[in-house]
């Protein structure tokens, strides 16, 4: 939020901490460490590096190894009530379509894995399920948290693809790059390609979920989970929100793609010997069908105030035909701008 810091600041209620997340105990000074450690409650650990393209080795060091050190540090901390870790839905997209629990899915010995990555900088065969080197570090992480720490008050939050901010900080709130559906859309708009989806064989019609949050909801969820005393895992997904299928994103892509761009229709095939589109290809996640459970949110269903994930005067329909609105304004308004 780089316009507004200076707000932000003027409040007098941050205070930084200068470190280094490379170093032992992030370089922080012994004497703030030791105020840290009697005056810090409550740990959200939101940092992380969300890049696909990354190696597994990259993807581990920011993801991985710094969460571990934090945790470590975390444990001397007398005062502490809770450590949030933001991990993500996609740490388990190596299961089969279907419910995916708030639970861990144990695949293989984790400190093996982590120091075979350590050493070699890759991994044999587990990581080949996973559609992208973060989703597995994102999953070794949450193992190595409760194998190392099971003292620590963890609490892992997955949320599954963040989307625009509803009304916090502001409407539409997302700054670029950090919004999955949103680039997704961009993309397409910008240069569509054969606009084929592999799907599964029921889902030929476009008819699975594309998992999305906006993000101050599920910003809300998770303080509100943190003032309830959750622990170990839960889901921040579309099923607190309103689960939208594949074909609905597409129609706003077509609705408002620019009329100086080509419109291709989106194809929804079982057939893997036909190629899919590059995007579709990237975002591999597009064409799958789970369901993230939330049933440990569903106690806020009813909740009320400045927190409350009930939604009854917001239209979901309309918000997401404005964000693609948006999106194909601002294409156009570069494309003028090049003219």
């Amino acid at each position: 939020m780089p316009f507004q810091i200076d707000p932000i600041l003027a409040t007098e209620k941050i205070q930084f901490v200068v470190g280094d997340i490379t170093k032992r105990d992030y370089g922080i000074d012994p004497s703030v460490l030791s105020e840290m450690a009697r005056c810090v409650t409550l740990i959200i650990h939101s940092a992380g590096n969300i890049s696909l393209t990354d190696s597994l080795g990259k993807s581990v060091y920011d993801n991985c190894i710094p969460a571990l050190e934090l945790a470590q540090m975390a444990s001397k901390f007398t005062g502490l009530s809770r450590f949030v870790h933001i991990s993500t839905a996609y740490a388990n997209s190596f299961l089969p379509d279907g419910v995916v629990e708030e639970k861990i899915y144990e695949m293989g010995d984790a400190e093996s894995q982590l120091a075979e990555i350590l050493d070699k900088g890759s991994i044999s065969d587990e990581i080949m399920n996973f559609p992208w080197p973060y989703a597995f570090a994102k999953h070794l992480t949450e193992r190595l948290l409760l194998s190392r720490h099971p003292e620590l008050p963890l609490l892992i939050v997955r949320p599954t693809n963040l989307g625009p901010a509803i009304s916090q900080p502001y409407p539409f709130y997302g700054p670029p790059g950090s919004c999955p559906v949103s680039t997704y859309i961009r993309t397409y708009m910008e240069a569509p390609d054969s606009g084929v989806v592999h799907v599964s064989p029921h889902n030929l019609t476009g008819s699975n979920i594309v998992d999305e949050i906006p993000v101050d909801l599920a910003a809300n969820l998770i303080l509100l989970h943190v003032m309830h005393g959750s622990a170990h895992i839960v889901h921040a997904s579309a099923q607190s929100y309103t689960p939208r299928r594949l074909s609905q994103f597409h129609d706003d892509i077509r609705r408002h793609i620019p009329w100086v761009l080509p419109a291709v229709p989106f194809r929804y095939l079982s057939n893997k010997r036909i190629e899919q589109g590059r995007y579709a290809q990237f975002w591999v996640v597009m064409g799958r069908d789970w369901i993230f459970s939330n049933d440990a949110s569903k106690v806020f269903a009813g909740l009320g105030g400045p927190l409350s994930i009930v939604l009854e005067s917001h239209d979901v329909a309309r918000f997401m035909d404005r964000r693609a609105k948006i999106i194909a304004e601002d294409i156009m308004s570069n494309y003028r701008s090049k003219l």
